[in-house]
């Protein structure tokens, strides 16, 4: 059971590292790492000095809070972790401040269980009546810049939330339906951490190549990789392959969570040793999120009852 890790990266590349030492312990695990091109990449290097199955991306995005970037770059994580002779078994998406929580073998016996299945949960939110959901696609977004999250009150950001709220003229009748020349493509959101099979992502890579409109339409979605790889999943044969499908419609992401646990009272709570009662008996094999400095006595513990 071979396993690709896809870690899209932008900080704390000592925590970066600390996972990727952890993960590749096994020589059945690698770990590919996609660095925000607006970072310096040398400390994510020089921290992974003597990880031989580490491999960064020579093709980097700029990649913004909210913005389609994060799709193109986890579509380039992905074909190089599919172009190696390596021929990996499953594809395992994680987001930089991500951490194993159960040993390697636990992992690799894990997916070896649930061979062919694929963990890609999705909320259906096509012609829902939930604004929280419908304002995703029926509103217009241009989220690939740097004023995503920040309080600057620039005549840039101005300028550009003028313009989402003209365009929003155009998008706000969709019912959240993409029409594609194969068919129509109802949307589904869920949690942007996944794990898919060889086959599935054979069939995630092929899909971005032959869909112009789903991705157009997916450029002014918000949050994209939070519905872009549900939606082509669960649009698919391999629907039913996955370990739950066909759920009703429920609220908040903590309810399509897939191989993470995280805690999202207002924004993903950071976790600390504090913390380690609550997940050590969790189902799940990673956290989100920890940090270096804040997680160190958390990490520690977990190293040493995984090693």
């Amino acid at each position: 059971m071979r396993i690709a890790f896809l870690n899209l990266c932008h900080t704390d590349p000592e925590l970066v590292a600390r996972a990727a030492k952890r993960l590749t312990a096994d020589p059945d695990f690698d770990m590919y790492i996609h660095v925000d091109a607006k970072q310096d990449i040398e400390p994510f290097r020089k921290a992974m000095q003597g990880l031989t199955r580490v491999f960064f991306t020579n093709k980097r995005e700029k990649v913004y809070w909210g913005g389609y970037n994060a799709i193109e770059a986890t579509y380039i994580l992905l074909r190089e972790a599919l172009q190696s002779d390596r021929n990996y078994d499953y594809f395992v998406t994680l987001q930089n401040l991500d951490y194993p929580i159960k040993s390697n073998k636990e992992i690799k016996d894990f997916f070896e269980i649930n061979n062919g299945r694929e963990f890609i949960r999705g909320c259906p939110i096509a012609r829902t009546e939930d604004w929280e959901f419908s304002r995703k696609y029926r509103l217009y977004y241009k989220k690939d810049n740097p004023y995503g999250k920040t309080s600057e009150k620039s005549l840039q950001k101005i300028l550009i939330r003028l313009q989402e709220m003209a365009l929003s003229l155009t998008t706000i009748g969709c019912n959240g339906v993409i029409q594609e020349k194969d068919g129509d493509y109802p949307i589904f959101y869920g949690c942007a951490q996944w794990a898919v099979s060889r086959e599935c992502a054979e069939y995630i890579d092929k899909f971005e190549k032959t869909h112009p409109a789903f991705n157009k339409k997916m450029r002014t979605m918000q949050f994209p990789d939070e519905e872009y790889f549900h939606t082509v999943v669960h649009n698919s044969k391999y629907r039913t392959h996955c370990i739950k499908y066909g759920e009703p419609e429920q609220r908040w992401l903590v309810n399509w969570r897939n191989l993470h646990y995280f805690e999202f009272p207002k924004e993903v709570t950071v976790l600390t040793e504090k913390d380690y009662d609550r997940i050590k008996d969790r189902e799940e094999l990673f956290i989100r999120k920890v940090r270096t400095g804040e997680s160190d006595g958390l990490l520690d513990i977990l190293d040493s009852k995984n090693s």
